[in-house]
């Protein structure tokens, strides 16, 4: 099924091009599968022949299919056709992208509202910056970050996520992968495989099968990563989500948290530690980071995209005493990959104690909107469908309890002009029948949750 709006700043062929490009690299359509005639498509899709030929031929072009003399179009055999974790997504469909033709109402993961940020703050720090510290922006930085962001964020770390660490062993990047990319740097010629959960973030699947590692996946259930599972499998590291595990929202319980740290020693191993949104509690307050525990075996990773926003791409890992040794002499002769222009605000911001404020309005604000999202679903819904992960975080986990896929109720609501995503975002070894949808609140507005949630219901149980 292709859906072409006409009314889209994309011209149609493109429309149709992306579609089919995506279906081609998702194995949608399979290798050396026939496409339909010009003439055909044209009249399924009440769209011009033109139209349809000037797509084909920029697939053909690109090499996503191949001409047959008399015979018409096939698509092309790919080395790999699961090339990506968002290849089934259209680009405009991704979040952080803008928001895609015919979309009414904004479920996607990851994107915030324009009045969760602090902007008259920004603004001013910014200013403050660029008056006071203009010699240091002539400058390269050091490779780890500004030295004085490093030590606002020690002392943040250890007020809110108990991390004990030194400014030496903070490396700030410019996000989540790029620190995934630098632990890969660092321990491939240590390590053959790092283990990760199952379901699991597909990105970091993706970030360390890209740097040779094998990737065995590890069940979680209900207290997090199963590690008598974890000790089946040889593994010289394993990347968790203690905190929000994603894609489910739960909070890996201290006994498992104990148990995993006695896998670390028992088998000489690292833990690497996404404290992936770790303020965004609703309903209790935060567990201390898993750092605490063992800061030797630990790997801490956090960030700021989910509490100030995705696009200052703030990302920061603390690394065991020798390993950030060892990195700082591979990386001798590198620059840190986040512009002073940003780096030198958040020092501020950190240091005039404006983050403890701007967490309470965020908190306020997400959990008016989680419960919100919450009473619609139970209002619409009822018990058709089945939802996890509500204590945390600015997503939920929803589960249609029907036999019908991820990527069906993904087109269904686009059609009915809600943008969703599917289980494109995480890799899992036995994904069940029924489809599973995120539904990310943090872009939605009160008011509109509600009518967004009607949508759905007539999108997928009508």
């Amino acid at each position: 099924m292709y859906l072409l709006a006409a009314n889209s700043k994309k011209p149609l062929y493109h429309q149709l091009y992306q579609q089919m490009r995506a279906k081609i690299l998702n194995g949608e359509l399979d290798a050396q599968a026939k496409l339909p005639s010009s003439r055909r498509l044209a009249a399924e899709l009440h769209i011009s022949r033109n139209t349809v030929d000037t797509a084909y031929q920029q697939l053909l072009s690109e090499g996503y299919i191949v001409g047959k003399s008399r015979s018409g179009y096939y698509v092309e055999t790919l080395r790999n056709t699961k090339l990506s974790a968002f290849a089934e997504v259209a680009p405009d469909m991704l979040s952080g992208q803008s928001q895609p033709d015919g979309i009414l109402y904004d479920f996607r993961y990851g994107n915030l509202s324009p009045q969760v940020f602090p902007f008259a703050q920004w603004q001013r720090l910014t200013n403050l910056c660029l008056r006071q510290d203009k010699d240091q922006f002539l400058n390269y930085s050091d490779v780890r970050g500004e030295p004085g962001l490093r030590q606002e964020l020690v002392k943040y770390l250890h007020e809110y996520r108990d991390v004990r660490c030194t400014a030496d062993q903070i490396w700030i990047t410019s996000g989540t992968i790029p620190c995934l990319m630098l632990i890969g740097q660092l321990l491939r010629t240590e390590a053959s495989a790092i283990a990760m959960e199952d379901p699991g973030f597909a990105a970091a699947h993706s970030a360390f099968t890209n740097y040779g590692f094998q990737v065995p996946l590890i069940p979680v259930n209900s207290h997090g990563l199963n590690v008598k599972a974890l000790r089946t499998v040889t593994a010289q590291a394993v990347y968790v989500t203690p905190s929000h595990q994603f894609p489910t929202g739960r909070i890996m319980s201290i006994t498992r948290r104990l148990q995993l740290i006695d896998w670390a020693f028992d088998q000489d191993a690292l833990i690497i530690e996404d404290d992936y949104n770790c303020h965004l509690r609703y309903d209790v307050k935060p567990a201390p980071a898993l750092q605490g525990l063992a800061p030797d075996k630990v790997i801490y990773i956090g960030s700021f995209s989910k509490i100030l926003s995705p696009s200052l791409r703030v990302a920061f890992m603390v690394l065991p005493e020798k390993l950030s040794l060892h990195l700082q002499q591979k990386t001798e002769n590198y620059a840190c990959s986040v512009p002073l222009l940003i780096q030198k605000p958040l020092e501020r911001f950190l240091q005039e104690n404006l983050f403890e404020g701007h967490l309470r309005k965020l908190l306020r604000q997400f959990k008016k909107q989680r419960d919100s999202l919450l009473r619609a679903l139970q209002e619409h819904f009822g018990d058709t469908v089945t939802v996890s992960g509500v204590n945390a975080g600015l997503h939920i986990l929803l589960q249609l309890n029907q036999p019908v896929s991820s990527q069906e109720l993904v087109a269904r609501a686009a059609k009915a002009g809600v943008a969703v995503n599917g289980d494109n975002l995480w890799v899992e070894s036995s994904p069940g029948q029924a489809g599973r949808i995120l539904l990310g609140f943090g872009a939605m507005a009160n008011e509109d949750i509600d009518p967004a949630v009607r949508l759905l219901r007539q999108a997928w149980l009508n």
